[in-house]
């Protein structure tokens, strides 16, 4: 038998008072972490990021322009076949495996 969730008061958690007596760190209670002697910081230069981006662009967009300017006239021409099963098959698995 399932029990029914409510509201009342008796199913709200309780919170207990922690201890740190005893805790790995200090016995009395001291504190258990150090403070930060250092943060490491990254910074990059302008000649990289432009470097990144020439490098990027002599590479070419990242999909096959060619093959996408050929489904586009396939279908403006009408010669481009749809199969509405496999899309809709791959939209449910999509969406099952979200719901996982």
């Amino acid at each position: 038998m399932v029990d029914s969730v409510n509201s009342s008061h008796a199913a709200r958690p309780r919170l207990m008072p922690v201890s740190t007596e005893g805790a790995a760190g200090g016995a009395s209670g001291a504190k258990a972490h150090k403070p930060v002697s250092s943060v490491d910081s990254v910074k990059l230069s302008s000649s990289a990021s432009v470097g990144v981006i020439e490098k990027m662009v002599e590479q070419g967009p990242p999909f096959d322009a060619a093959r996408v300017s050929r489904i586009k006239d396939a279908v403006a021409n009408g010669n481009y076949p749809v199969d509405a099963k496999r899309i809709a098959d791959s939209i449910f698995q999509d969406y099952s495996a979200m719901t996982r």
